[in-house]
C-alpha cells in the first residue's frame, strides 16, 4: 500500500491556515483552535462529533480591547484521536470573511479572552 508523508487534507486545502488557540463552545462544550482559515478551523475538544455533522460552534477573542464571538457553522471532515482528546477538522458553510488577508490582519490584533 503506497505511503505519502503529507496527509490528503492539506492536498485539498484552498485557504491559507493560521496557527491560533482561541476557545471554542460547540454545543455546551468547550475546546481550543489549533489553526483556522477563510474556510475552515481544527480544534481540540474532549467530545467528537460525528463524522459528517453540521455544528454550530462560537470562536472567542479580544479584539481592540472588547470580547467577540463568531457563531459559525461547520462540517465535520475529518476527527483525530488525540490520548483522550479529538482533534476536529470542520469545513466552514460559510467563510470567516471574505478574503484571507481579511483573515490575517483580524488575527494580528486578537487576542485570547481572559
Amino acid at each position: 500500500m503506497p505511503s505519502s508523508s503529507a496527509p490528503k487534507s492539506r492536498e485539498q486545502r484552498g485557504a491559507a491556515r493560521f496557527d491560533t488557540a482561541l476557545p471554542v463552545r460547540i454545543e455546551g462544550i468547550r475546546g481550543a483552535t489549533q489553526n483556522i482559515s477563510a474556510h475552515g478551523v481544527y480544534f481540540e475538544t474532549d467530545v467528537a462529533p460525528a463524522l459528517g455533522a453540521l455544528l454550530n460552534f462560537t470562536v472567542e477573542f479580544n479584539l481592540y480591547g472588547g470580547r467577540q464571538s463568531l457563531l459559525c457553522e461547520g462540517k465535520v471532515v475529518r476527527i483525530d484521536p488525540l490520548d483522550g482528546r479529538f482533534g476536529v477538522a470542520a469545513r466552514l458553510l460559510a467563510p470567516f470573511f471574505d478574503g484571507e488577508e481579511l483573515v490575517a490582519v483580524s488575527l494580528r490584533g486578537a487576542s485570547v479572552p481572559a
